[in-house]
Parts: structure tokens; sequence; C-alpha cells
């Protein structure tokens, strides 16, 4: 406002200061005009009354002029021009045009030579005709006025006609000067018109022609006054005043001119001064003044200024101060609810958090004033936000309340959902454009705006607090940060309770795969082993079916297979080995097999290479197909697949990988110990050189035949079997013909005898036959005859040499001799004995134990006992090999 009067004030004094220069100015230029039409007019009138005083004398010598000396006119008028020297020429022109005197020729200044037409028309008027010969006169750089006058005899004919040319030059340049300021008297410009336009004369005097007075001629030319009258019409000067473009060094500038008509000629005076002029002079009058205003104008324009400042100053401590005050409230109720926060999550026991959760958004919508608080979750990889607790006033509006992190939906450009994506606190009104999907809904509850904040778990869950408030409450920077706390401590607490679970997981997963050890340890065969590792992981997963393959010859096989969804999959056959090599045939079990490490196929229904029944019922609801390889621990090399099929995708997770994982090393630890005790066993119960049972594993075999016999109430022959002459074969071709007739003796025995029948050697050349299923003696007669007889046929030996061969056979019978396993085969080996001591006699190679003793002789008896051990075991496996 200031300012404004200050202006208002400048513009004023300006305006004024301005009326008072220019007219001043017009004063001085009406005065100089005045001044220049006043001396110019009489000087016109002297030219005019010189005129008629020469035109008297001429007249006077009239008649006479035809026939007058010419030097005499010429003497006349000499004497005349220096009375009045502005004339330029005076001429006397006859009636038929012949020109008797004419001063020019000697002064040499012609103007514009007078034409006939001029002269008829002057001879036209009565009285003296004026007029300005302006193309000739500016020619020659003068400012003429041509005066005419045609004299009459007395019988009215043409006695002459004198013309005489006066210069204005002299004229303007007399004019006196008024005393105008140095600028203005500078820049002044004065001259004489014709009232038809014409420019006589400038003063000063242009070097040359110029623009100024093109133009000057051209603004007189377009004002000009009508011819004035021989006599004034009126008594003062007639003014026209108004702008002209004058300029002298080619560029315009505007001026002020005054225009004054002459009385008795039609002429004009003029002054004119440039605007410019004028406009400095009043700028030098109000420079000063203006500058003090302008001085006094800023200083009170500093002072409004500081006093605003300070004003303004005082109101905004004043705002901070109570901004301050209503954020320290609002601050201390949110550190509150913070505490609260903390307090009631941390004191949270093992279990499901949905309860504690609810409880807490009851207690922060009391403590906030709000109307409404809600706590969403969002796993990782949803969209959409699961409110797991919401209270207050407005609970309602939460019943519908989507919210979504998906930017090209509506629902996924609220504040909430920038909360979850930039992981900070938003704060928006209802007003504002992200609000949009909920905004009339929220102004039916008397909700005014939100605010939100979310948090990530370890697992990458969002964890999203939103607090809606009404129109009177006030959030601040801080508020948010703290409500940011809050959202961290909810997902701290998911934490924590998802580490309890983890560890006891984890305590479970370790106990499970402790038992499972103990498990796989104790089998005893590799099925056992296979069904504890079935049943563990269908236990301790939670799967709907486990399968379990190994290779049998050379194909893959189910070994053992548990679950709820056993029949589901009882329609997969078995693969050949090659062709799972390949790729072939059972698309999960070749794919792990030949990855050698797990594969998981998350919704195997959506998984064009599995088998189209993954796409029916039951199958079609599952959402995690899974297999393992178990890995043979000292090669690497595959030696069995699992498969495990669950209806949750997330049934497998890190831990209980890293557990199946273990559990499979084990079972291979354990398959590797059933396969090494199974050797030993072999090597332990099997002769090395023929790849029969030994003493052991016959004493173990005899009573479980004698109890089959029982029970079955058949007889049982037991029997010893020695190679007669077998020392002269090893003295004869050596001990590696002995140890491959020996193995030769195994395959006819294998060969010969029944399947229920059972042999093995005791060492050297001496064997154990055990005969089962005999059901009288014509049985036993009819198996030894055949079995003498096959013995007894030729050997080839290595070297190509053929020998005969005959056997001694002590056996005893079941239940007829009714004994224990080793006093059975000492009754055997006393048959033996016995029939070896009349070999030479016998009609068969056979006999029967008796309780009746026969009469031996010590030399029949040991005639081939040093021959019955083979003390070169080194060469057996060169037998067995061949």
């Amino acid at each position: 406002m200031g300012f404004i009067v200050w202006l208002t004030a400048a513009l004023g004094y300006g305006f004024q200061s301005w009326r008072a220069v220019a007219d001043q100015a017009w004063l001085q230029l009406d005065a100089t005009s005045a001044l220049a039409k006043s001396v110019t007019q009489q000087n016109l009138q002297q030219y005019l009354r010189g005129f008629d005083f020469l035109n008297h004398h001429l007249k006077a010598d009239a008649p006479a002029l035809e026939h007058a000396d010419p030097q005499a006119i010429f003497a006349l008028l000499r004497q005349f021009r220096r009375m009045y020297p502005d004339f330029d020429a005076i001429d006397v022109i006859l009636p038929d045009g012949r020109v008797v005197a004419d001063a020019s020729k000697q002064d040499l200044r012609a103007v514009q030579p007078v034409t006939q037409a001029y002269l008829h028309k002057l001879r036209q008027r009565p009285d003296v005709h004026t007029a300005f010969p302006k193309a000739a006169a500016s020619a020659a750089g003068l400012a003429v006025v041509r005066l005419g006058f045609a004299q009459r005899s007395a019988s009215g004919a043409i006695a002459y006609d004198l013309v005489a040319d006066i210069d204005l030059h002299r004229q303007i340049t007399s004019w006196l000067r008024p005393e105008l300021a140095a600028d203005m008297a500078r820049h002044l410009q004065m001259g004489l018109v014709t009232r038809q336009g014409d420019l006589l004369g400038l003063w000063p005097e242009p070097t040359g022609p110029t623009i100024y007075a093109a133009r000057l001629a051209s603004w007189f030319r377009l004002h000009a006054l009508p011819p004035s009258p021989r006599h004034p019409l009126v008594a003062t000067p007639e003014h026209v005043v108004g702008p002209i473009h004058v300029d002298d060094s080619g560029t315009d500038r505007m001026a002020w001119s005054v225009l004054v008509p002459l009385k008795g000629a039609p002429l004009e005076t003029f002054v004119s001064v440039p605007r410019a002029t004028v406009r400095d002079a009043w700028w030098q009058q109000v420079r000063l003044p203006l500058l003090e205003w302008t001085l006094l104008g800023v200083l009170f324009a500093l002072m409004a200024l500081r006093l605003n400042k300070l004003q303004r100053l005082e109101r905004q401590r004043t705002l901070r101060l109570e901004q301050a005050e209503r954020t320290a409230r609002q601050s201390s109720l949110f550190y509150a609810a913070l505490a609260q926060t903390t307090q009631a999550l941390m004191g949270h026991k093992a279990g499901d958090v949905s309860a504690t959760f609810e409880d807490l958004a009851t207690s922060l919508c009391a403590l906030l004033q709000a109307r409404l608080v809600c706590v969403g979750r969002l796993p990782l990889g949803q969209i959409w936000v699961d409110m797991t607790a919401c209270a207050g006033p407005a609970s309602n509006f939460a019943q519908n309340l989507r919210i979504s992190t998906d930017s090209h939906r509506p629902e996924g450009r609220g504040p909430a959902s920038q909360a979850i994506t930039t992981g900070k606190p938003q704060h928006a009104t209802i007003e504002a454009p992200e609000f949009a999907p909920w905004r009339r809904r929220a102004q039916a509850f008397g909700i005014a705006g939100v605010l939100s904040a979310a948090a990530r778990t370890q697992d990458g869950e969002a964890v999203l607090v939103c607090a809606y408030y009404a129109s009177e409450s006030v959030i601040g920077p801080e508020a948010a940060q703290v409500f940011q706390r809050m959202a961290d401590a909810f997902a701290e607490c998911i934490d924590r309770q998802a580490n309890i679970v983890k560890l006891e997981r984890i305590e479970r997963y370790r106990s499970a795969r402790r038992k499972i050890q103990r498990g796989l340890l104790e089998a005893t065969d590799a099925a056992g082993v296979y069904r504890v590792l079935a049943q563990t992981l269908v236990a301790e997963t939670g799967a709907d079916v486990v399968e379990v393959f190994a290779p049998e010859g050379d194909m893959i096989k189910r070994r053992v297979i548990a679950g709820p969804l056993e029949q589901a999959l009882s329609h997969l056959t078995d693969v050949p080995l090659q062709a799972l090599a390949r790729g072939e045939g059972a698309y999960m079990r070749a794919r792990v097999w030949n990855a050698r490490a797990p594969v998981l196929i998350q919704t195997p229904s959506a998984d064009p290479k599995l088998s189209p029944r993954w796409r029916e019922q039951p199958l079609c609801a599952m959402g995690l197909l899974a297999g393992w390889p178990i890995l043979a621990v000292d090669s690497g090399e595959p030696m069995g697949v699992v498969i495990l099929v669950a209806r949750d995708p997330h049934a497998i997770d890190e831990e209980l990988q890293h557990l199946v994982t273990n559990i499979l090393e084990s079972a291979a630890i354990a398959l590797r110990q059933v396969r090494d005790r199974q050797r030993i066993e072999t090597l332990a119960l099997t002769d090395a050189l023929t790849g029969l049972p030994n003493r052991r594993s016959i004493l173990e075999h005899i009573p479980q035949a004698l109890a089959r016999a029982q029970n079955r109430r058949r007889q049982v022959a037991i029997g010893i079997l020695d190679l007669d002459d077998f020392k002269s074969i090893n003295d004869t071709w050596g001990h590696a013909a002995g140890d491959a007739l020996l193995c030769d003796v195994s395959r006819r025995l294998q060969t010969t005898l029944r399947g229920a029948d059972a042999i093995a050697r005791l060492g050297g050349d001496e064997f154990v036959v055990v005969l089962e299923e005999l059901s009288g003696p014509d049985d036993l007669s009819t198996v030894l005859d055949r079995l003498e007889a096959e013995l007894t046929a030729p050997y080839t030996l290595p070297g190509g040499q053929s020998t005969p061969m005959r056997i001694s056979l002590g056996l005893t019978v079941y239940p007829s001799d009714d004994a224990t396993p080793d006093i059975l085969l000492g009754h055997a080996d006393e048959a033996l004995y016995d029939v070896k001591a009349r070999k030479g006699s016998r009609q068969r190679g056979w006999q029967l134990w008796s309780r009746t003793p026969r009469p031996t002789t010590i030399s029949t008896a040991a005639h081939d006992g040093p021959a019955h051990d083979s003390p070169h075991l080194e060469n057996d496996t060169t037998c067995k090999a061949s």
C-alpha cells in the first residue's frame, strides 16, 4: 500500500512538472513566433512600399520606356537595389515580352525566368501579385518571393510589367532570438512557409538537402492555411500547433512547432523545438525531486519490509510454537503407542499371532484416537493384503477394504501400497488422488486420512499397519517415523515366532534324523532300509505319498510305497536302467537319476512333460512333486530314487530339504552296511574254492532241515562224500589240476541233486550232502545211484588229460538216527570210513550208518587219510575262475 501511495504521488508530481515545462515551452515558442512575425511583417511592408516607389518612378516614364536609354533605367534599378539589398532581381518587361532592364544579369543571380504564363496571369490582376518560384529558388539555395505588377496606360493597355525577386534569407537571419534555456536554444528551428505548404527558408540554415526539410515541408503542406487576402482579416495571429517529425542526422524525432500567418502576404512564420529537448528540460527539473522521493520511498519501503518481516517472524514463531506443542502431544501419543506395541509383542507366547494383533489393534485405536487401526500381512509372491486384525469405530470400513501391490489396479496405487513398495511411511488425506478408490466410503465413516507403514520379515513377507484418523487429527513427520518403528515391531514379532517354529522344527528334524539313523542302521536287509526311509519321510514331511525305487537286475523297480495316496501312483511301471539313463520312460525318475541332484516341481499338473494322470483327480490337487537320488557313498553314482508328493507347494523348505538330504545319506550308508554285511556273511558261510557252503553254513542248515523233516514227517539223509585216490591227482598232475577237479565235482553235485537238497565242502576232497524230502529207502537209493553215476564219470583236467574217479559216501538217516547235527555228522563219517575200508570189495560207493560196528583194518581206513586235505589253497581262486 505504501508503494502505491508513493507511486501515485510521484506520478502526480511528474505530470504537474511536465505540464509546467510544456506550458513554458509553448509560451516561449509563442513569444518567439510573435516576434518573428512582427519583424517579418514590417520588412514585408517596407518591401511593398519600395516596390510601389520603384513602380511610381517607372510609371512617370512609362510613355518613353520603349525609347529610353537602358543604361539610365539600369542605373535607376541599381540605385534602388542599393536602397533595398534584399531585392535580388528587378525586370521591366514590355508587352511584347522583351526585357528592358534585368539587374540579375549583372549580378548573375538568376532564379526562375519570367514566363509568358506568369505574365498572362500577372496582367489579369489589378494589384501586386505575389508568387514563389520555389523550384529555381531551392536550386539556388534562396528563399525567394516574387512580386509582380502589370502597369497599364490611360487607355487600359499594358505599358510594362515590373517583376522583382526578394531574397528572404537575410530577413530570416535578422530575427532576434528569445532568451531560452541553453538546450532549447540550441535545438530551436525557425523559418518561413507559404500557405500552400512550401518551405521558403530555415534557420539555422541546413548545409544541404535534409530529411528534416523534406518532412517539414510535407507537414506544412498537410497543415496549409487558406490564402489570406492582401488586407488582414483578423486582428491577432492565428497559431497552428502540432508535432513534426524532424531530423538533421537521419533519424526521426518529434518536434513542437508554432505557425503564425503574416498580414498582406500568403506567408507564415514558424518556430519549432524538439520534444526531446522539452523532455530533457522536464527531466532536469524533476530528477532531483524524484530521486529524493525515490530514496524516501525506498527508506519507507525498507522500514515497512522490516516491520512486515518482524510481524511475519512473530507469526511464524507463534505457529511453530503451536505446531511444536501439537507435535509434542502427538509424538507422546505415538511413543506411548510404540511402547505398548513393543511390550505386547515381546510378551507374546509361541503360537498364532492373530489374537495378539487383534488386541493390540484395539489398544492402539483407543490410544491414538483413530477411527480405525488395521494390521495386514502380504506373503511373498502374492498381491493382495490379508487383513489380520482390524479395530475401531469404523471397523466396518475394513470389511470390504482391498489393498494390492499391483500398480495396474486402482487398489495398488494407494498410500498403503506405496508403503509396502517403498518401505517408507506414507501419509495421505482422502482428497489425495491415490485415495480415490476408498474416498466415498471413508467419508461415510468419518475418515479424513490414513497413515500407513510397512516392514518386511526375514522371509520377505510384508506386514502392513494402517491408522485411519478423523479430520481433527494432525500427523507430523516424527509421528510417521514412530509409526514405522511400530510396523517394524510387528515384523520382528512375526520373525521371532517364525524362528521359534523353525527351532522347534529343526529340533524335531534332528530327533527324526537320529531316529531314522537308528532304524536304518538296525535294518538287516535293503527292503528294511527302503521301508524305514519311506515311512519316516511320510511322517516328518507330511507328504501324501513317498515312493522308493532301486535297481534290480537291469530294471529299476519300486521297492516300497507309503502314504495316503498309494493307490493313485500304483500305475507306475518298472523302467529299464538303460532307458532311464537316456532320459526315456518315467520322466521324474529319469530326471532325478540323471541329474544326481534334488528336483522340485511346484504345481505338477501344469507341467506338460508329466503323465496326463497328473491333470486328473486326485493328483491334480497336489502342489509339489519332489525327487531325490540315493547316491552311493563311495562312488557317488545313483543307487535309487525317492519320489515325494505333497499338497502344499511349500511343504519342503530349506531345512526340510537339508533333513531329507541327510536322511538319504544315512540310507545310502545303511544300504552299504547291509551290502557289506551280506558280503561278509557270504564269505563266512561259503567255500572260497568251489563257492559251496562251508562247514559253518551246513551246520546252521542241518537243524533247519531236521525241523522241516519233523514237521512234514519226512526223512533226511546226511552224508559225507570223499574222492578216492585224490592224492594221486595232486601228485601226478599238480594242485591246479586237483583244484579244477574239485570245482568240477562241485558243479556235478549241484546239477545232480534236487532243489531241496544241500551241499557243502568241509575241506580237501570231503563234501557234505543233506538230502531232504525222503519218503523211504527207495527214494534214497534212487538219488544216491544217480549221484554216484554222475560223479564217477571221467573228468577232463585243465591240461586235456582224462581221468576216472571213484567216490566214497557215508550216510545216516534221520529220524532213524535221532541225534544232534554234530553226532549225525560223526555217524556219517563213521559210515564213510567203513565204506572206504571196503572199496576194493564193495558193490557201490555209498553206505548207511548202522549202530552195529563192522571190523576194519587200520591200514585200510587210513589209506587215503592224508589226501583229504588240499594244502595249496592259494590255487583255489584259479580253480574257481576256471
